[in-house]
């Protein structure tokens, strides 16, 4: 069976990425690698220095080494390192599926929403610089919304997340895969589309990996 290698910055991110690819891509095992720390130290250093680099690298590498056809990154502030990645075997970032459909979709005004600021305006500025001038990217952390997943409460964070989505938008896009639960829920809320990156991510790389279309 394909082996997935999701490497994780959080343990929220897991379920959601479990349960994108058993929605995108069910033929995949996926195996979770989790450094809980990854987002704490890069806040606390301001930003991906040289070491949290190569933790990254290293992990991404021990996913390889360890026999993964393909290693997704469930954090998107370490999107460069799976870009800046060379392997003969799929190396994705956490956005990257969702930043290639913002740009398919081309819309003038997008709202990013994340569960902590350091994240949030990470996203914004990347999606910025790939999507150019002609797209106004802004971005908001949804208060409350990671506390209400982690009891259980997909309902209030589904609320929460309605409530901080712009109105005068084209499009929303959740941008880190622990609001992801709250997807469904907020778009029943919502009159413009609303994006989440896990389940566009698990079936970019059932695609890379050469699996048909799922219908």
């Amino acid at each position: 069976m394909t082996l997935v290698a999701v490497v994780h910055a959080t343990a929220a991110a897991m379920a959601p990425a479990t349960a994108a690819f058993a929605d995108e891509f069910p033929e995949a095992r996926v195996r979770h690698l989790l450094d809980d720390t990854l987002i704490t130290d890069a806040e606390r250093a301001g930003g991906l220095t040289p070491p949290l680099r190569a933790r990254m690298r290293s992990l991404i590498g021990y996913a390889l080494d360890s026999g993964a056809d393909a290693v997704l990154l469930s954090c998107s502030m370490y999107g460069p390192v799976a870009e800046e990645f060379e392997a003969a075997r799929p190396v994705l970032s956490s956005d990257a599926a969702l930043f290639d459909e913002v740009v398919r979709r081309a819309p003038k005004r997008v709202h990013v929403l994340g569960p902590i600021e350091a994240g949030t305006r990470d996203t914004v500025d990347r999606l910025q610089a790939t999507v150019g001038a002609a797209t106004a990217v802004y971005g908001s952390v949804v208060t409350g919304a990671r506390d209400a997943l982690a009891a259980g409460d997909t309902g209030r964070a589904a609320r929460l997340v309605a409530e901080t989505a712009a109105r005068d938008v084209d499009l929303v896009l959740l941008g880190q895969f622990s609001l992801a639960p709250a997807r469904d829920a907020a778009q029943e809320r919502l009159a413009v589309p609303l994006l989440s990156p896990p389940h566009l991510a698990a079936n970019a790389l059932r695609s890379a990996l050469g699996f048909p279309e799922r219908t």
